[in-house]
């Protein structure tokens, strides 16, 4: 089949721009619009409701203390800068799946937030012009969005598992029947092999069978690519709540904040994975915040606590 060119055809009397997917067309225009396109948007919510009442017992409310106790000890509003990245994914193996995946972060706790599309806000938002450097909230924001593209590609690597183990299957059943047939005495033949020599056969079947595998595995395996696009910065007023959080004699304060776009309190973070959560597991000198997973982990690996 020959190649399809697209063609933008100049109307009469008028200017026109002739692009065809032959030529090098997509990849200038992709150095123009890297170079001419802003990557980084700002905006800023000026004023919210902050929640005021018994914050003690909408915090019990909102979390789980498995092993601690929470008090909590001083509140203030606060503006807090959220991060919402746009990254462009990629796994390649024996075939290719591609997606756009988004990661929403509060800019100080570093703990990914479920907030409303920054670009949807209409008049609560203002667009205002910043400049600085990339945050250092990439490095979780990619984290985030590595689970996300993995838990989303689920179906597709599913699928490449399956090929790969039908392809093994397949050549694990024709090496066997060469395996076979080489160490079979031929019916045409007057005397029949050698021990060594069918030794050697069935040594060079298997090694023939080892390299075959290697080369499929090498085929199937996962080409992982997670680039950035796209960075909105939403500065919004957040009320930040300091709670005390005590396990045995230990103590220790953290911040939560009260989301004034979602109404609701943000997660904590897990000090070891990095993940939200609202149910939480304490360590017991530093008073570290794990979520289940990191805590069920952690006492696999270490012996069995005595008093």
């Amino acid at each position: 089949m020959p190649p399809i060119t697209t063609v933008w055809q100049p109307q009469p009397g008028g200017e026109a721009l002739c692009a065809s997917l032959a030529t090098d067309f997509l990849e200038l225009a992709e150095g123009v619009l890297d170079a001419c396109v802003p990557r980084i948007g700002s905006f800023r919510v000026p004023e919210r409701y902050l929640k005021g009442g018994d914050l003690q017992e909408a915090v019990d409310r909102s979390f789980s203390w498995t092993n601690a106790r929470a008090k909590v000890r001083e509140s203030r509003p606060v503006s807090v800068e959220y991060h919402v990245w746009w990254f462009h994914a990629r796994l390649r193996s024996e075939d290719c799946w591609e997606t756009l995946v988004c990661a929403k972060l509060n800019s100080l706790s570093r703990g990914e937030v479920d907030l409303p599309d920054p670009l949807e806000l209409g008049d609560l938002a203002e667009a205002f012009l910043s400049e600085g450097p990339i945050p250092e909230t990439l490095s979780p924001a990619a984290a985030c969005a590595q689970r996300n593209v993995f838990n989303a590609a689920r179906p597709f690597l599913e699928r490449m598992d399956a090929r790969r183990q039908r392809d093994q299957k397949r050549l694990h059943e024709y090496y066997g029947s060469l395996r076979r047939q080489a160490t079979s005495p031929k019916r045409r033949s007057k005397a029949p092999p050698a021990p060594d020599e069918i030794e050697t056969r069935s040594r060079a079947v298997q090694l023939e069978l080892r390299r075959k595998l290697g080369e499929l595995d090498e085929r199937y395996a996962i080409d992982a690519v997670l680039r950035p696009l796209v960075l909105v910065r939403l500065e919004s007023p957040v009320l930040a709540i300091d709670l005390e959080v005590q396990r045995k004699q230990a103590r220790r304060l953290h911040t939560l904040y009260w989301n004034s776009l979602t109404k609701q309190f943000e997660p904590l973070v897990c000090s070891a994975c990095g993940r939200s959560t609202y149910l939480t597991v304490v360590t017991n000198e530093t008073v570290e915040i794990l979520c289940g997973p990191c805590a069920s982990g952690l006492r696999g690996a270490q012996p069995p606590e005595t008093s």
